[in-house]
């Protein structure tokens, strides 16, 4: 089973929370054991799995980042700074995340979340979530 979901990205810089939607995902398929995959097309953005509990953190993420990989007037990519940066974040974190699928539920930490992270700007992007029995 395959499913395409839209989701809104508010600005550069954050992490959208996608876990209940795809745990509804999930429920829907009737999939007991398998895997689950959750991935984005965009390589201005990734799919993270960190902490739920403090929005802080989030912020924390986005500014190590930043400091990491700063919009800069020297990188090789022709486009804009802002999404040569975004394309060196996502390729370090990722655009697919997968997770143990058993007796109808995915195997998360008591605190770990899905995240969409947008790296680039306020946006409307889409990811698939894959369920593999």
């Amino acid at each position: 089973m395959l499913r395409k979901v839209t989701v809104e990205t508010p600005k550069k810089g954050c992490l959208v929370e996608i876990t209940e939607t795809v745990k509804n995902i999930v429920a829907e398929s009737g999939v007991q054991d398998g895997m689950v995959v959750v991935m984005t097309t965009d390589v201005n953005a990734s799919i993270l799995i960190t902490s739920f509990y403090d929005s802080k953190g989030h912020e924390d993420i986005i500014d190590d980042f930043v400091r990491i990989f700063p919009a800069r007037d020297n990188f090789h990519f022709g486009g804009s700074v802002t999404d040569g940066a975004a394309h060196s974040m996502s390729s370090v974190t990722g655009q697919t995340a997968e997770f143990i699928l058993s007796e109808g539920e995915m195997k998360l930490g008591g605190s770990q979340g899905i995240f969409f992270a947008e790296y680039s700007g306020a946006k409307t992007r889409e990811y698939l979530v894959k369920i593999i029995s």
